[in-house]
């Protein structure tokens, strides 16, 4: 009998929870089974940190989370815990669905920056409490879904504060780059060129590709490669899938090429990755 080959772990918080949420309090980190080993879930992770210190590796990048603050998990990164101290920190999931386009927006480009974002300490209790709330209400009307509306807003706010902070790119240029790559996350399987994710938003590929470099400083081709040879990455180190399988998985009927374009994108050939990455 051939031996199953290993794959990273997926899980959805409906395999634990029978509702439309799942809170958990990661003081009791050690007792889920999958905290410290690589994995994805199929759902949104909003990770909330009243105090304390979390380390995390998200996508080959290890998260450090200081103080009070709030973290995105976006469906289909690959995650595991490293270590907590002192830390007083919750974890709500959901699906896309209990969550409203404009703020899956900006959980997207939250994710895409992969760094934590610190609240007042005013603002961490006031969530603190939504959350222990809605844990409260959840157990007792399932089927309500206000406080979860109120707790996703409260921390979509915390997200939505630092990015305007930070941002210095004109409105509509960052609105397009935001939807592209909200699109590019969840097609960049099946659509490989800038002019079909410029159809997708109804714009031209020359604008499409003006308004991505202006707002980030890299043409469209660029986060589409990015993209891709980062689930390559994820591929070639949790699973030992083959070059030839890993490039027909993301859509490249020609290995040949695919091991090009990795090599071009990452400065390597995709088993001398496996092989420096794995030692």
């Amino acid at each position: 009998m051939m031996k199953q080959k290993p794959t990273i772990p997926v899980y959805h918080f409906r395999e634990r929870a029978d509702k439309n949420f799942e809170m958990s309090s990661l003081s009791n980190a050690i007792h889920i089974s999958h905290w410290n080993q690589a994995h994805r879930d199929e759902n949104y992770l909003l990770f909330f940190q009243l105090e304390g210190h979390s380390r995390l590796v998200v996508d080959f990048q290890e998260v450090n989370i200081h103080g009070c603050a709030v973290y995105c998990l976006l469906p289909g990164q690959v995650h595991y815990g490293l270590s907590m101290v002192n830390s007083m920190a919750w974890v709500l999931a959901t699906d896309a669905v209990r969550i409203k386009e404009n703020h899956r927006a900006v959980l997207t480009e939250f994710a895409i920056r992969n760094q934590p974002v610190a609240m007042p300490a005013s603002k961490g209790k006031l969530l603190r409490d939504s959350i222990l709330l809605l844990e409260k209400l959840g157990d007792e009307y399932p089927e309500d879904t206000s406080m979860l509306e109120v707790c996703i807003g409260q921390f979509v706010a915390a997200c939505q504060r630092d990015q305007l902070l930070s941002a210095h790119a004109p409105l509509r240029p960052l609105l397009i780059t935001r939807q592209f790559r909200s699109l590019l996350m969840v097609n960049f399987r099946d659509m490989k060129s800038p002019s079909e994710y410029a159809s997708a938003l109804n714009i031209s590929p020359s604008y499409l590709n003006e308004a991505v470099k202006d707002t980030t400083g890299h043409p469209v081709s660029y986060w589409i490669h990015q993209e891709i040879m980062l689930e390559a990455k994820r591929m070639l180190f949790y699973t030992n899938s083959t070059v030839k399988e890993i490039s027909h998985l993301l859509g490249y009927t020609d290995t040949f090429y695919f091991t090009r374009l990795f090599t071009r994108t990452t400065g390597m050939p995709p088993l001398q990755f496996r092989s420096n990455s794995r030692k």
